[in-house]
């Protein structure tokens, strides 16, 4: 990007990762169960229900089996079932056979009731200790309780305790079963809950004696239970989210899930719908199991919830354990590295105008930088040691980057160290609340600057960052404090280990990171594999090479708390300190916080380089994404009048698309940086995307780019008139090539049932011809309201129903795990009186978008539950009405949405009306925030539901950096008394104690703030 210097640079209050240390009660990290042999029992069920607001259980199926071998099949109804629908199942099992084995299994298609079934799910999952499986368990199982409360487990907390069992007492009341257990329930995200039984009071020993236990004894504490949700399965082997039809189409399940027009029925055409889905999820179980064993990991699949756990259990069968449990390593440099954490680099750099562009992207980016730096040495080292750089070293050494000593793969090596510099106009990663609209933390690359020459106002980086500064800003950091991480010696014990039967690694000689790359690129053109177990073997091991090769190192745990917690952070100062925290976090097993900064920090700056490169021939790109980038780039090259641009033709301002035998060029240059075995991956790590080709005829065609902002655009083609043609999987490649980042957690609004995202590529096609200036045809979707389907995943949200479950039975209530409606509020659209950032709409489920705008929508904020209407049309909100966000207001809103972390040609901050080129902003830092990680409610958050801060964020506070301390005590010391009296009227030995350190009363601190507040603005930076 480019960027002069403007008069005065934007005032920005950063936000800092902070390193917490673990409380000393905190447990130790469990390693997975050794020998782990899987039971050889297994159920697996569906629930169907009614499509009202309670969505309660009407009937189900199930089948049972034992060494993989169906031995019953049955139906299930609920307790409140009409008669009418329980003659359709008794008629329906009447004359149907059960899809059973022909020598062993039951012939008959079985009919239990709830209570009945049950005691099978009993017998199999807590006395049989054999997995209960499904497909999202957790709105399952809450379709089977009879009641429900707030998880008391701490490993649950935050969470919701369901009671399944329940007895008869002598006065005919049903009562819950004290001597059955729970099933404790916490939503992680959409894709992932931890689930097991609590301890039931005074349980038989015999229930804890698995039948197929061998010594005919209790196996221990608590039993846990074997919970196999499939979508969690399925998203450790793949790192994506699915529904159980595209697992089963990823998984080649050759029957799977099946298509229904109307849901909430009993009828033999639904029910046979039904036995066909339980039959789909026992075919995809199988796969996911088949699939996972080749791994041959000593973790059992109930255990694990993300590819990192797949990650972490090869680590450990390689006898590599995690570095801060195998050493004492000092926690200043934990906290030192982790405020030098930042995310991957995301901008759009050319903003709402079409370019033409050659797409290209970095291979497997976070294992080659792994592999580039030599980090695997730091992995399996018998200790990890800090040793301290001279500032003149360091300063020397950063003298000497030069794009040409960053094509030296030598020099990679050399990147592992950290400093601190006193920034002055150098382009490093901040993150901060750079719109004042989202009011949301981002990652921006920006020149940035300090608001003094003091060390402790210096900021820590990892050392690629300060080599890709100097790369971009052509000058040297001010290094206040530096050091560098060494690897000494070896891990005893190491083990070498074969990958799925087919890798052989050996954690003392080879990378494992460069390994993985290189063995799935030979798998690849290996003919003595079938097509489907090549694509299997290529999908795993670039899940494990990206699961092992960053997330883990950078992993942080955060904790659910009702109440502040007294936590200790590190952070950029070298002395910690104590806070009170809601929500806390504490580091995951293999989190090391250098590793995770380096990986991130040389991923920056390896786009860095192949910015340097672009520019260098004079050229520019619209857009980069953590490991792409799109390069305007034409056939021949040349120039391209656009605004803003640096070039003229014809007395117009230019841009300088580069050729496509530039940008081939350039890519054949980042040869050099490939760290691979060349007979398993040759040529360039950077790659000219197939996207860039006509799949029919191979050759090179021209694309086209749209950004709006960080991970908002799009590429797309023209055909020989002009009319655009977004790049869609099947249609005219390979995947589809257009953002859903903003817009893919919303319903579709043609039908909400469908996972059909068509309506996406819809909306992209109209921005798109829009930019073009050409005509867009309204969507017809465009009025309706915009909605969002989330579930009732937590107690705060169930909260808000209390007043529509008040009095009635559980079958009737909004249960746990509910689907129910979000929708958005517009711009003025508030009801009177209400609070804006404590106002969020809700309602139960509703699947026709004709009866939403009828519905009645709670506030979920609200301890009254108070109830509204909504409007897609209305001019604004009125006191028991509410503006909502129709689907055209959010597609404006998208197209619009501004990229406030880059400026605008006059250098000020990117706004909504902002087209062209973009440049980088100039920062001053205006303070300090410590904060954790962004919480799993993220995904609350992009649907509305979380507005707290607390609630996405930890907030550490460090006394010692809160705004009281770090400047306004500072300012009126360096004030006269008497300019002080005069703008405070308060008394001159109350202002000398106040300067002296004691603490002012409330009302006069506030006064004190104001007064600091006008004298720090009349020497500042410009406030953001």
């Amino acid at each position: 990007m480019t960027g002069g210097s403007p008069a005065t640079p934007d005032a920005l209050k950063l936000a800092i990762r902070v390193y917490p240390e673990p409380r000393r009660d905190e447990p130790k990290h469990k390693r997975g169960l050794r020998h782990w042999r899987r039971p050889p029992r297994m159920l697996v069920f569906d629930t169907e229900t009614r499509t009202d607001t309670a969505q309660a259980l009407t009937f189900g199926s199930y089948r049972y089996f034992e060494d993989r071998v169906c031995l019953e099949e049955g139906l299930f109804f609920g307790d409140d079932l009409p008669r009418a629908d329980r003659a359709r199942l008794e008629a329906y099992v009447a004359t149907h056979p059960a899809a059973t084995d022909r020598r062993r299994g039951v012939p008959q298609l079985r009919l239990l009731d709830r209570r009945a079934f049950l005691e099978k799910l009993y017998t199999t999952g807590f006395d049989g200790q054999g997995p209960i499986c499904g497909f999202n368990l957790p709105f399952d199982l809450s379709r089977l309780a009879v009641d429900f409360g707030n998880a008391r487990d701490k490993r649950f907390a935050g969470g919701f305790s369901l009671t399944l069992w329940d007895y008869e007492d002598a006065q005919g009341v049903r009562r819950p079963n004290k001597y059955r257990p729970r099933i404790s329930i916490k939503h992680i995200d959409s894709k992932r809950a931890l689930k097991g039984f609590t301890s039931a009071r005074d349980p038989d020993p015999v229930d804890l004696i698995p039948d197929w236990s061998e010594t005919g004894e209790p196996e221990g504490g608590p039993f846990r239970g074997h919970f196999l949700d499939l979508r969690t399965l399925a998203f450790v082997l793949t790192d994506r989210g699915h529904s159980l039809a595209s697992a089963c189409a990823a998984f080649g399940v050759e029957q799977g899930k099946g298509t229904t027009d109307r849901h909430g029925v009993v009828t033999t055409a639904y029910i046979d719908y039904n036995r066909q889905d339980v039959a789909a999820t026992a075919g995809l179980a199988f796969k996911l199991l088949d699939e996972y064993d080749r791994f041959d990991v000593e973790l059992q699949e109930t255990q694990a919830y993300s590819p990192a756990s797949l990650g972490k259990a090869h680590l450990r069968k390689m006898g590599v354990a995690p570095i801060l449990e195998r050493q004492r390593f000092d926690k200043r440099y934990l906290g030192y590295a982790e405020s030098a954490f930042f995310g991957g680099r995301t901008s759009a750099h050319i903003r709402k105008v079409p370019v033409p562009v050659v797409y290209t992207d970095f291979l497997s980016m976070y294992p080659t930088v792994n592999a580039l730096m030599g980090l695997w040495r730091f992995v399996t080292a018998e200790k990890v040691s800090v040793v301290h750089m001279e500032n003149a070293e360091t300063t020397d050494f950063l003298r000497t980057i030069t794009a040409e000593k960053l094509f030296d793969p030598g020099t990679w090596s050399t990147l592992t160290a950290f400093a601190r510099v006193t920034p002055d106009g150098d382009i490093l990663p901040t993150r901060g609340k750079y719109s004042r609209e989202s009011n949301d933390y981002q990652v921006g690359l920006n020149y940035l600057s300090a608001t003094s020459d003091k060390p402790e106002d210096g900021l820590w980086y990892a050392l690629p960052d300060l080599a890709a500064s100097v790369l971009q800003a052509g000058k040297v950091p001010k290094v206040v404090e530096a050091f560098r991480i060494v690897a000494e010696g070896q891990l005893p014990g190491l083990r070498p280990i074969t990958l799925r039967g087919k890798v052989p690694i050996d954690p003392r000689r080879d990378d494992f990171f460069r390994k993985v790359i290189e063995e799935r690129k030979r798998l690849a053109n290996d003919p003595n594999l079938s097509d489907d177990e090549r694509k299997r073997l290529d999908k795993a091991l670039k899940v494990l090479a990206n699961a092992t090769s960053y997330g883990i190192f950078a992993e942080m745990i955060r904790e659910e708390t009702s109440k502040k917690v007294a936590v200790t952070g590190y952070g950029i100062d070298p002395t910690p300190f104590r806070c009170e925290v809601k929500n806390p976090e504490h580091a995951g097993a293999y989190c090391f916080p250098p590793l995770a900064s380096l990986i991130t920090a040389a991923a920056r700056l390896m786009l860095a380089l192949l910015e340097h490169c672009v520019t260098d021939l004079g050229g520019t790109y619209t857009m980069e994404d953590t490991d792409s980038m799109a390069i305007v780039a034409t056939q021949r090259g040349g120039l391209i009048e656009f605004p803003g641009g640096q070039y003229r033709r014809s007395g117009r301002p230019a841009i300088r698309p580069l050729s496509w035998a530039q940008v081939e060029a350039i890519a054949r240059r980042f040869e050099q940086l490939n760290p691979y075995d060349r007979s398993a991956i040759p040529g360039s790590i950077l790659k000219i995307e197939d996207d860039n080709y006509d799949p029919e005829t191979h050759r090179q065609r021209q694309l086209y780019c749209l950004a709006i902002s960080a991970k908002r655009y799009a590429l797309f083609v023209r055909d020989p008139i002009g009319e655009p043609a977004l790049l869609r999987e099947g249609v005219n490649n390979k995947e589809d090539r257009y953002s859903e980042h903003g817009l893919g957690h919303l319903l579709n609004p043609t039908d909400p049932e469908s996972e059909d995202r068509g309506w996406i590529a819809q909306a992209w096609l109209s921005i798109v011809r829009r930019s073009l200036g050409l005509d867009a045809k309204p969507l017809r979707f465009a009025k309706r309201v915009a909605v969002t389907r989330t579930t009732v995943s937590s107690p705060t949200v169930m909260k808000s129903f209390a007043k529509l479950n008040d009095g009635k039975p559980y079958p009737k209530k909004v249960k746990p795990f509910n689907f129910i409606l979000s929708c958005h509020v517009r711009k003025l659209g508030h009801p009177v009186g209400v609070n804006p950032e404590n106002f969020h709409l809700i309602a139960p489920y509703e699947t026709h978008p004709r009866k939403w705008g009828a519905a009645s929508w709670i506030n979920q904020h609200s301890k009254a539950g108070d109830r509204y209407r909504i409007s897609a049309t209305a001019p604004h909100g009125t006191r028991h009405m509410v503006r909502v966000q129709s689907y055209g207001d959010v597609l404006r809103e998208y197209e619009f949405h501004p990229e406030a972390k880059c400026a605008d040609a006059d250098g000020k901050p990117s706004g909504k009306q902002t087209v062209g080129l973009l440049r980088r902003r100039h920062i001053a830092i205006d303070g300090f925030d410590y904060v954790g990680k962004e919480s799993n409610k993220l995904e609350e958050v992009v649907e509305g539901g979380v507005p707290a801060e607390s609630d996405i964020y930890s907030v550490f506070h460090d006394p010692r950096r809160e705004e009281w301390n770090a400047k306004v005590l500072p300012t009126i010391r360096n004030m006269k008394l008497s300019d002080l009296e005069a703008a405070t009227g308060l008394n001159r030995r109350t202002l000398q104690r106040i300067r002296n350190g004691q603490l002012p009363r409330k009302t006069n601190r506030k006064r004190l703030m104001l007064v600091a507040a006008a004298e720090i603005a009349r020497f500042s930076p410009r406030v953001n």
